[in-house]
């Protein structure tokens, strides 16, 4: 369990570098909210990293500096 919570840290320091990159650029003028869709699977991969609160939402919604990243499950 430890290494899947090392490795979804190391996925929080990517989406951080991309919210880095995004300020660099005149899109930081405005709101920036990135959706991500996801098969059941790979949603139930991220989910699981979080609190049990967020198992059974079908979008779930992670703000990093202001950019809002939404990770909801495809269908």
């Amino acid at each position: 369990m430890a290494t899947s919570k090392e490795s979804f840290r190391d996925e929080l320091e990517k989406l951080a570098k991309i919210v880095e990159d995004i300020e660099d650029t005149i899109l930081s003028k405005g709101d920036v909210s990135i959706v991500i869709e996801l098969n059941p699977k790979n949603y139930q991969k991220i989910i699981r990293n979080f609190s049990e609160i967020y198992k059974h939402n079908e979008e779930m919604i992670i703000d990093i500096s202001g950019t809002e990243f939404t990770f909801v499950l495809k269908k």
